[in-house]
């Protein structure tokens, strides 16, 4: 997987745990479909990273690795129910201010479906943030 070439140490961390737990892919056909960075689905236990897409980005390895995290947190997410569907965490939304083009891409994704809005909060927020992805991976899929 190419986009494993582009991980930081930290986040290849959460990755082997993550891929403990759910089947790992990349480029699937929803990435196409979508135009996704990345995408988790709970019932199928499959987590997407669309390197394709985001080879596109300007920024490719911070977009792989921000990818990589806001799909754990949604793995956690799905932990946390037993895979039955995404069970945010119940953080405050004060207590996680996002900049404007992550509320803009909050946006988009709520645009898509408005059901995620919390559970996508979560990630947006954690996304940047290796050290809390990796608690609550570990906490919620218990590794």
């Amino acid at each position: 997987m190419e986009f494993i070439n582009y991980l930081n140490p930290s986040e290849m961390e959460v990755y082997e745990m993550v891929r403990k737990k759910v089947r790992v892919d990349e480029n699937a056909s929803i990435c196409r479909k979508h135009q996704f960075f990345g995408f988790f689905d709970a019932k199928t236990r499959k987590l997407t990273i669309c390197t394709e897409t985001i080879s596109k980005s300007w920024d490719v390895r911070a977009h792989i690795n921000e990818t990589l995290m806001h799909e754990s947190v949604h793995v956690a997410q799905s932990c946390k129910s037993d895979f039955a569907f995404l069970d945010s965490f119940g953080i405050k939304t004060s207590l996680m201010p996002l900049s404007s083009a992550k509320e803009n891409d909050l946006r988009k994704v709520l645009a898509f479906d408005s059901k995620l809005r919390q559970t996508d909060r979560e990630a947006f927020w954690m996304e940047d943030k290796p050290g809390i992805v990796k608690y609550v991976v570990k906490k919620y899929c218990r590794l």
